[in-house]
């Protein structure tokens, strides 16, 4: 063998020592991360999975489970013992013979609610159960009542029988009747806030003066003032009083005419006048009388009648 042959030999015998000397120290260390990762990630799933007392989150809620079905049990036990003790005070104290048969109802119809009640309660809803527990407890408090045979059926004993056995159904039903009520009243209110006069019969003509007598006339020339005449219908609703009947009459030209200008542009601030009437909720007749300095004019006039910023009334009229 040359020297150059040897000197290969020990060098591949070198370099495979130290793969194995690797080797042995990469496993060990990727197996031992590998662990670690394990350990962490089962640490993480338990803590999700488990309480702090170490029982898992689905053995406390089956707990959880069966101790209300054992308090469910319970209850129902303890409904149908006050069911019978109370039935038995009832049947054995003459006081209440006159309104047994009533109680008696009144009874049957607490306990299938109660019934009901604790059935539906559960770990999701526990407040059914709590609030049973509690109507029982009621329940119990009427029986020194019932049994006391000495004991009137006194005013105060009615209110707390009635309160103790009524149910949620006849509770519901009150207020119903109040919120109806209420919403009526609410509705009446609004109306009667709302509700405005009502106009009928409005009419406008030209009046002719000659010395002490009046004549209506439709001839624009001959024209001194105009009659407005109309009818406030009957209202029960509106509030009584005096109300102001806001008058705008309307020219040829769409002015609005005044006492003083009679050539006023058209505007929804502009009136005419303002006439106010008495009114007691029944029928007024009513009748004004309007002048102006200038002359009518021929053509079509048109009138509107407002009270409370609503428009009640609208007509036209000619003078030729």
């Amino acid at each position: 063998m040359s020297e150059f042959e040897g000197n290969n030999s020990d060098q591949s015998s070198e370099d495979s020592g130290k793969k194995g000397s690797f080797g042995s120290i990469i496993f060990p260390v990727l197996f031992a991360i590998s662990f670690l990762a394990n350990c962490y990630l089962y640490y993480k799933y338990y803590k999700s999975t488990h309480g702090e007392n170490g029982i898992s989150y689905e053995q406390q809620y089956k707990d959880a489970v069966s101790k209300y079905n054992k308090e469910k049990t319970d209850l129902n036990n303890q409904l149908a013992d006050i069911k019978s003790q109370l039935e038995q005070a009832m049947q054995n104290n003459t006081n209440l013979l006159v309104d047994n048969t009533s109680l008696k109802e009144q009874l049957d119809q607490k306990t299938i609610q109660l019934a009901k009640k604790i059935k539906q309660a559960s770990v999701a809803n526990p407040k059914l159960l709590l609030e049973a527990k509690a109507e029982i407890e009621k329940l119990k408090s009427l029986q020194k009542v019932f049994e006391d045979k000495n004991a009137e059926l006194t005013q105060s004993n009615k209110e707390l029988i009635e309160k103790v056995l009524q149910t949620e159904t006849i509770a519901t039903d009150a207020q119903n009747k109040a919120k109806t009520l209420e919403e009526e009243k609410n509705i009446l209110d609004e109306k009667v806030k709302s509700s405005n006069l009502s106009i009928a019969d409005l009419k406008v003509t030209g009046v002719r003066v000659k010395g002490s007598k009046e004549e209506e006339t439709y001839k624009a020339r001959q024209t001194d003032k105009l009659k407005i005449s109309f009818s406030i219908l009957e209202n029960k609703l509106v509030e009584p009083g005096d109300k102001d009947i806001v008058v705008r009459l309307i020219g040829t030209n769409k002015e609005v005419l005044t006492e003083d200008n009679p050539t006023l542009s058209d505007t929804d601030k502009l009136s005419t006048l303002t006439k106010t009437i008495n009114y007691q909720n029944d029928l007024v007749k009513t009748t004004i009388f309007y002048t102006q300095k200038a002359n009518f004019k021929k053509g079509t006039y048109s009138i509107e009648l407002i009270h409370n910023d609503n428009l009640i009334g609208r007509a036209s009229f000619i003078l030729r």
